[in-house]
């Protein structure tokens, strides 16, 4: 929110001015944008930095899991480690885009750390603590210390700048502004072009620190994510085609519209199936216009798919899932001949979306997991694991017997 300035009319005599003006500034000062606290402003032993957690949520240790356990909280670190693990030097990458410093960079910063202004970071406030407690909580200042009170709610603290991320909408969004978002020029230069993303997985991979309630709340978390992930999967089709992007890195950004697709025109088969004839046609499009090479033609295809999943994502995510859904879901993604023929954007969509969707339904009241599913989505893992030995008919068995072992 911009900060407004308010004054007292000209016209007004002085004796006004000096009762009003006060309450212009309280007002302005009211309006002005909340202060990013930083990781800091939680580490305290008495908040989330309490060495021995609560058997319940919150469990106060939050702080210190995050630190310890996250990879997130070493984002800004891998801007000045030029031993990474994968091989990847950043100072290469940043002499290939024109870059001082990486670690000095808005264009990095903004996915590895919580780039905010200076003057809307507070005094604990930290850039080289990467991403921490801000960057998917929002600043904390307005709502920092009545938290801790008594009775206080999660929509008291939304209504003074916390981030929703109750809502799977929001979550969702919070979570791909960075995942799908790594523009041509960057892979040019050497940055990973990041891989497979699914909400409901990504998010039981953090060191868990809030309760997701209901136990039909992982398969509509999925289902949201896809679709969120699909629109921006052909955001990237759409920005490489305008762009200078070469054939090949818009070739791969139709594979990821391609892979999200496999399980989001399942997802629209059972829960918005009057739009899933249109999805067919332009998750076609974007494929067959990109592999010929026709940039104007595969933009405006994606295009339309951004426009549809934007459309039909409030949709989604605001369904009740139940048992039988799930099930359904599980049936068409393992039952989906294209799954295999996707590639490994395909596969690895189908099998995380398979074991989170197994998940939920194993765990509800009346049923078990069985370890003759748990062993073929073990396998189909397995056959994913390093993408130059992805064998499609191999794949294609294991999500066979996968639907054969949960019917």
């Amino acid at each position: 929110m911009n900060r407004i300035a308010r004054r007292a009319g000209k016209d007004l005599v002085v004796a006004a001015m000096f009762v009003l003006l006060p309450l212009a500034m309280g007002a302005a000062q009211a309006q002005a944008p909340p202060k990013y606290t930083g990781a800091g402003s939680c580490a305290a032993s008495n908040c989330h930095g309490n060495t021995k957690p609560k058997a319940d949520y919150p469990k106060l240790n939050e702080n210190i899991s995050w630190l310890q356990k996250e990879k997130h909280a070493k984002a800004y670190e891998t801007l000045t480690n030029e031993r990474l693990k994968s091989g990847v030097k950043p100072s290469r990458i940043a002499k290939a885009l024109n870059i001082a410093k990486a670690e000095a960079s808005d264009r990095c910063l903004t996915c590895h750390a919580v780039n905010v202004k200076p003057e809307l970071r507070g005094p604990k406030f930290d850039i080289t603590d990467g991403v921490h407690c801000d960057g998917c909580h929002g600043p904390a200042e307005k709502w920092l210390e009545p938290h801790a009170a008594t009775g206080w709610t999660h929509e008291q603290s939304v209504k003074l700048g916390m981030y929703d991320t109750k809502s799977l909408l929001l979550r969702a969004e919070k979570c791909v502004s960075c995942h799908l978002q790594i523009d041509a020029d960057m892979v040019n230069a050497g940055h990973p072009d990041l891989l497979a993303f699914e909400l409901d997985t990504f998010s039981r991979e953090l060191p868990p620190h809030w309760r997701d309630k209901g136990t039909w709340f992982g398969p509509r978390a999925w289902a949201t994510g896809q679709v969120i992930s699909l629109r921006e999967a052909a955001k990237q089709v759409g920005d490489r085609a305008k762009g200078n992007a070469s054939a090949k890195l818009i070739q791969d950004a139709a594979a990821k519209v391609r892979g999200h697709g496999v399980v989001v025109r399942q997802v629209f088969a059972v829960l918005a199936p009057d739009v899933q004839k249109t999805l067919e046609t332009d998750l076609a499009a974007v494929a067959d216009l990109a592999a010929k090479g026709d940039r104007a033609g595969a933009g405006a295809a994606a295009g339309r798919l951004v426009v549809s999943m934007n459309q039909q994502a409030p949709r989604i995510a605001g369904r009740e899932l139940d048992q039988a859904t799930t099930k359904r879901l599980m049936v068409g993604v393992s039952g989906d001949s294209e799954a295999a023929a996707s590639g490994l954007r395909g596969a690895e969509q189908v099998a995380m979306g398979l074991d989170r969707l197994y998940a939920a339904y194993s765990n509800a009241p009346g049923q078990k997991p069985s370890k003759a599913v748990s062993d073929v989505l073990d396998r189909l893992f397995g056959l994913i694991d390093d993408p130059a030995k992805f064998d499609p008919a191999k794949f294609t068995a294991g999500v066979k017997a996968f639907r054969q072992a949960v019917d």
